[in-house]
């Protein structure tokens, strides 16, 4: 991926990540410019984390640039967590692969989760840095309260679906202290 090329672009929160990028969902109207950007860069793969997209746009707009769209959707509710494991699988292939686009509607609070979902449930264990925290950042008036329950939420839907907690509690609460940290820390993003 050639993120200068990304670079030169108005993405708003744009920033490297995993040998992926991270910005604002490349849905809307105001976002059609970059597309060119993203195929320049060579980016692979769209991962959608919006819960639903109103439209068929990102998908179309994926196939006409010639893209891979992965909807992995990040919330609270329930079914999110049931969608989030069961994809999870298929969401870690994709950033393991790089070469990609995460976004939500801003870039920022979902991104935010998703990335540090990969980085707990995965990343950590292969020596991957957590990602840098830009929308839950204590600075700016959040907490990681959000991010929290998804984290909760999914330890204990891995636990149930497979018979065994995906890492002990332990290890899953020094992992949540570090993202917290993070988002605590003072940034000039």
């Amino acid at each position: 991926m050639n993120f200068a090329r990304l670079q030169q672009t108005r993405i708003s929160d744009l920033a490297p990540v995993y040998g992926g990028a991270r910005g604002r969902t490349m849905s809307s109207r105001h976002q059609f410019y970059a597309w060119r950007a993203l195929k320049e860069a060579e980016i692979k793969t769209i991962i959608d984390l919006r819960l639903t997209d109103h439209t068929d746009r990102l998908p179309a707009l994926c196939e006409e640039n010639g893209m891979r769209y992965f909807h992995y959707p990040v919330d609270t509710s329930a079914e999110a967590i049931a969608q989030m494991v069961e994809l999870f699988p298929q969401f870690c292939q994709l950033m393991d692969a790089g070469d990609f686009y995460i976004a939500c509607a801003m870039g920022l609070h979902r991104t935010d989760i998703a990335l540090n979902v990969y980085w707990l449930f995965r990343g950590a264990d292969n020596g991957l840095q957590p990602p840098v925290i830009r929308g839950y950042r204590q600075e700016d008036g959040h907490t990681t309260d959000k991010l929290n329950r998804v984290l909760n939420a999914l330890y204990a839907a891995f636990t149930v679906r497979n018979g065994v907690e995906p890492m002990p509690q332990q290890t899953f609460n020094e992992r949540k202290a570090i993202i917290n940290r993070q988002a605590q820390q003072s940034t000039n993003l």
